[in-house]
């Protein structure tokens, strides 16, 4: 009390050397580090008590490394699907590693997916975070990182956009962008090896800028495009960004604020920079952004793409959906949401469908007898009329189906994404989920599960097997449940166009320099390390 006295009637220029006299620098440094040691011993108790997780709960996990969990092995060859798959022939179909210290459960139990995916969906609303994942209430969360109700507005509001009549109308865009692609393979690729995959993602953006946004940029003709180079540059710099990500990983707790603390400085970095400098995301951004603005200032740019249906759209409430309050939601995307899930489709389509159409050239090289059927299908049904090829005729080549889904079951691609978060504390198959707890899909060993896949050895390319009725949760290539990827038929549209295209005006053959087992790399999709080199021998028609 005296010493507070002293202090209350201190003059403010004697109040330093106050400060100076009774404070010992050594003190303070001494209480700091006491604090430190004792914080530094809470946080090692609570990483302690994680790695209990799976033991408590009597599921098996493999070693872990204190601190680091499983994350650096599961990283080390960037082939995330196939580690999964050895855990669960060493593990059994469900087990558990750690990411860091975070527990992440993974099932190959069909039983199980269904509780998750679909009967207990409403308790698990939400994808796993990622390791620069925003805070569940940002603003700018886009569709696929929404949770709860947030993410059941934007999908009711955005399902219509993709629905058999919407993307009917963006038939015609996707056949010219595909005849422009034979036209540049035309030029490039007679009879000398070529790297397909690089063509198939200049496509698939060239596609994807006329559907979304209304604008052709010329993208496949002109080789140093900014919009595709910046698009490019997005995943290097994504793959490249080892640190942050790995404070993600390693310090989970503090991911709500290391994304914005990120963003912040890139937001700088822009600033003092000129648009050239711009990183590729924010450049993007911005020219996207720019789109959405002028077309809510001028009637007079309506056209029938994303941005103009998105703009449009309206939420169609369904009175039966339970336990969900409509009332206090918007009914429209705010400007901000429509460019969000924008920038969405831009970077989840142009990577997914290049890689789909880089393995299906890759087995039409490997396997010429699928590619002969392939090609006797096409012609019986267009009658050399090309004309006739739009959304819904390439729905109906039955054999060209089974295809697509036999090279994205033998090739699945976004395995790392088909994963969900708890939202609700529940129980499935007697395991306890505690919310924020993560259940993540083993696609590989479903996709290659002989009493899921027989008679045929799933090992064995089979577009066949797709003749019988299975099991829906069997094919994962696109997720499963109300949270499947919302742009799947479109994907599958733009698939058959090209390869319906790509199938009549070529032979494809394999090359000398090709590889026969690819050879993958995984991040946020599996995709072939070295990409797809083919001979393309032109079809006299």
């Amino acid at each position: 009390m005296k010493m507070l006295f002293e202090i209350q009637n201190l003059s403010l220029e004697n109040f330093f050397n106050f400060i100076d006299i009774r404070v010992n620098p050594l003190l303070v440094f001494k209480g700091a580090t006491i604090s430190l040691a004792i914080l530094s011993l809470i946080y090692l108790g609570k990483l302690w008590y994680s790695y209990r997780f799976f033991k408590k709960r009597g599921i098996k996990n493999p070693d872990y490394e204190f601190f680091y969990g499983n994350f650096r092995e599961l990283s080390k060859d960037k082939n995330y699907s196939e580690k999964l798959k050895k855990w669960t022939d060493i593990y059994g179909k469900t087990y558990g590693y750690f990411e860091g210290h975070l527990p992440i459960l993974v099932t190959s139990d069909l039983d199980i997916i269904q509780e998750v995916f679909i009967k207990q969906s409403s308790n698990f609303s939400a994808r796993k975070k990622g390791p620069l994942r925003r805070k569940d209430d940002d603003p700018n969360l886009d569709l696929f990182q929404s949770t709860k109700n947030r993410w059941k507005r934007m999908r009711m509001i955005m399902n219509p956009t993709f629905s058999s009549a919407k993307l009917r109308e963006l038939g015609p865009i996707l056949v010219n962008c595909t005849d422009r692609l034979i036209d540049v393979l035309n030029q490039d690729g007679q009879m000398s090896e070529i790297n397909i995959a690089q063509y198939f993602k200049r496509f698939t953006m060239d596609s994807i800028w006329n559907c979304a946004f209304g604008v052709d940029i010329n993208m496949q003709y002109e080789k140093e495009n900014d919009y595709f180079n910046k698009c490019e540059e997005v995943f290097r710099l994504s793959a490249n960004m080892i640190l942050p990500q790995y404070l993600g990983i390693y310090l989970y707790e503090f991911r709500g604020i290391l994304m914005p603390c990120i963003t912040l400085i890139m937001r700088i970095l822009s600033k003092i920079g000129n648009h050239k400098t711009l990183l590729p995301l924010f450049w993007l951004r911005m020219k996207i952004g720019e789109l959405v603005k002028k077309r809510l200032n001028d009637e007079k740019l309506k056209k029938k793409d994303f941005i103009q249906l998105l703009l449009d759209a309206k939420s169609e409430f369904d009175n039966d959906t339970q336990n969900f309050n409509y009332s206090d939601l918007k009914k429209f995307l705010t400007p901000k949401e429509v460019e969000t899930n924008l920038v969405l489709f831009m970077l989840a389509g142009y990577e997914t469908t290049s890689t789909a159409l880089s393995y299906s050239s890759h087995v039409l090289a490997t396997y010429p007898e699928e590619q002969s059927r392939l090609y006797e299908e096409i012609c019986q049904a267009f009658e050399a009329d090309l004309s006739l090829i739009n959304s819904d005729s390439v729905q109906k080549l039955q054999y060209l189906d089974w295809f697509v889904k036999e090279v994205l079951r033998y090739y699945p691609i976004g395995n790392s994404v088909v994963a969900r978060r708890c939202t609700k504390k529940t129980t499935v198959k007697g395991i306890d989920f505690t919310e924020d707890m993560t259940i993540a899909v083993d696609v590989l060993s479903i996709h290659f599960d002989d009493e899921l896949w027989g008679p045929v050895d799933p090992k064995v390319f089979y577009p066949q097997r797709h003749e019988v009725k299975r099991n829906p949760l069997a094919f994962m290539a696109f997720g499963n449940g109300p949270r499947n990827c919302i742009g799947m038929k479109f994907a599958l549209i733009e698939l058959k166009i090209a390869l319906i295209k790509l199938i009549i005006n070529f032979e494809i053959l394999p090359s000398v320099n090709g590889e026969k087992d690819i050879e993958f790399e995984e991040g946020v999709v599996r995709y072939p390390k070295n990409g797809v080199k083919v001979l393309l021998k032109k079809r006299n028609n």
